[in-house]
């Protein structure tokens, strides 16, 4: 089993240089939570765990690639995969499940809740955040491609979806699709933003990234707009490495090294921002940095946790690392990330791996 590592190290808080030991503990894993979304019949499992809590009874999970069918003897059964599914945890008396909503071809067959309305492509859900009574979700448009199992799809584009009724079931959503037109997809670079959202008290800061042709790494690059006008593109502007443009070729990388999923959040019991995200292409460290802005400078990364599962097979392999606010508290952090196999039968065969995995790292208070 995979050692999970405290490790000591200096911080940068902002622009002052101050060391300090690292306010992160060991990080546990968080079974209470992942146990919720475990099940045998139906829904079993999916990956990119973008959520959003909407009210006191109600948080909106949006789930990548899914899998339908049963568990039987830790093999999934007549399985069958779509692109994408929603959940939808209800709170009640000291209780949560999760209702999960998927869509049905004209056949009757499942398929994806969300689909593109020019039927080409389809959808992974990214970010996502309440604009007054509306749901704003950022949706990546794939295709195929040529490529390895399990790696075989492109970016095609961005979509910006604006749920009007976010409150009802999804199966009943009235859902407008918005091209996003901040997306380069050319193939010597592409820039795409949905990441992650951060809200503050002036702007909401949307992330993204960068990559180009023959980079291992994709660099973070950073938009604002002011709060609740995500939808108005003529509103957002670009961090261009000392302050903000209109214009999205001026836009800098903040730094090197992020996933496509991460997340940025103030956490008060850091008071400081933080960046998760999985280390480097299919590596098993989740780290983190500090920043006393949204734009940074970042602080030097921090192994946060190591997971387990890559030691269960050289085919297997972990993503989508990112911290859940609305389940942290101020003196800890809950985690999400998914284990993957490099092969369809190999998650299929290993029912162990492709849920919601979530983990739970204690902080210690700044003074």
């Amino acid at each position: 089993m995979a050692t999970i590592c405290f490790w000591m190290i200096m911080m940068i808080s902002g622009q002052d240089g101050l060391k300090t030991n690292s306010p992160f503990a060991k990080a546990e894993p968080a079974k209470d939570i992942s146990d919720v979304f475990k099940s045998s019949k139906g829904w079993i499992g999916a990956d990119g765990n973008y959520s959003v809590k909407i009210s006191n009874e109600k948080a909106l999970w949006f789930f990548s690639d899914t899998w339908l069918g049963e568990v039987e003897n830790n093999k999934r059964k007549n399985p069958v995969l779509i692109n994408n599914s929603v959940g939808v945890q209800i709170f009640k008396d000291g209780k949560s499940t999760v209702q999960y909503h998927w869509g049905k071809t004209a056949a009757g067959k499942p398929s994806a809740l969300l689909v593109p309305k020019d039927g080409k492509g389809w959808f992974w859900p990214f970010a996502g955040i309440m604009q007054g009574e509306k749901f704003v979700l950022f949706l990546f448009l794939m295709e195929k491609a040529d490529g390895p199992s399990g790696f075989a799809f492109k970016n095609a584009g961005v979509v910006l979806a604006e749920i009007e009724n976010p409150y009802d079931s999804p199966n009943s959503w009235h859902i407008k699709q918005i091209k996003v037109p901040h997306v380069s997809i050319e193939e010597k670079r592409k820039v795409l933003f949905g990441s992650a959202i951060c809200v503050t008290k002036d702007f909401t800061y949307i992330y993204g990234y960068e990559e180009n042709k023959g980079g291992f790494y994709k660099k973070m690059l950073l938009a604002r707009c002011s709060n609740n006008q995500v939808a108005k593109f003529t509103d957002w502007e670009f961090y261009d490495g000392s302050g903000w443009s209109k214009n999205l070729e001026d836009a800098k990388p903040l730094m090197e090294g992020v996933a496509s999923e991460y997340s940025v959040n103030y956490v008060p019991g850091l008071k400081n921002f933080l960046l998760v995200y999985h280390d480097a292409f299919l590596s098993p460290d989740i780290v983190g940095r500090t920043s006393l802005n949204p734009w940074g400078p970042w602080s030097e990364k921090v192994k946060l946790h190591t997971c387990e599962e890559k030691s269960w097979s050289n085919e297997v392999f972990c993503y989508s690392g990112k911290v859940q606010p609305w389940l942290s508290k101020e003196d800890e952090i809950i985690i999400s990330y998914v284990a993957n196999a490099k092969s369809l039968a190999g998650v299929i065969n290993d029912a162990r791996l492709y849920w919601p995995t979530f983990i739970r790292v204690k902080l210690t208070p700044v003074p």
